[in-house]
């Protein structure tokens, strides 16, 4: 039997378009459950804190100096966070003395928070803030680098619902008089 050259290519012509209707079917007898969406729930100061593995030691005294509640809260917070680095360098007598009195504990984390919410680019020159147990914080800006007391800012802006932390390489030291 010997074909036209059209009867050939009408014949490959359906063959192909039979391969791609039947590829194209789908059934309608699939049980998959739709998934919702998973959402972010937005986070706070202490939450942003406790989910940072380099926070871990502020995170823990903030809920051991009860200070929580005070950070959960509606009002907006700047908190100069020391990260784990920063508490390695404090003696550990100073520091076991600091877990073992929550009122100087609260007292030394005080001096970390200022109560209003500043972001980085808000500080230049030279300046000082109030922190939440009313003592003075100096600050000054060198380029593009801001340090705060005796800390340097290591990570800037990070943003919770209620504020903003900026991670600090060292425990920030209270005037003496304190």
């Amino acid at each position: 039997m010997q074909f036209k050259p059209i009867t050939a290519i009408i014949v490959l012509l359906l063959v192909v378009a039979s391969l791609l209707v039947s590829g194209c079917t789908t059934s309608n007898t699939s049980t998959a459950t739709p998934t919702a969406t998973p959402t972010t729930t937005p986070s706070n100061i202490p939450q942003v804190a406790s989910s940072d593995p380099s926070l871990s030691t502020f995170a823990s005294l903030l809920d051991k100096a009860n200070l929580t509640d005070l950070l959960n809260g509606s009002d907006n917070f700047t908190v100069f966070a020391p990260d784990n680095a920063a508490f390695s360098k404090v003696n550990a007598s100073t520091l076991a003395g600091w877990q073992n009195n929550t009122t100087a504990l609260r007292s030394v984390l005080l001096y970390h928070i200022v109560p209003k919410k500043l972001s980085s680019n808000e500080f230049t020159g030279i300046g000082t803030l109030t922190t939440l147990n009313g003592l003075i914080l100096p600050y000054y800006v060198t380029g593009t680098t801001l340090r705060v007391d005796n800390a340097t800012v290591t990570k800037g802006d990070i943003n919770a619902t209620n504020g903003v932390i900026h991670k600090v390489d060292s425990v920030l030291v209270q005037p003496s008089s304190a």
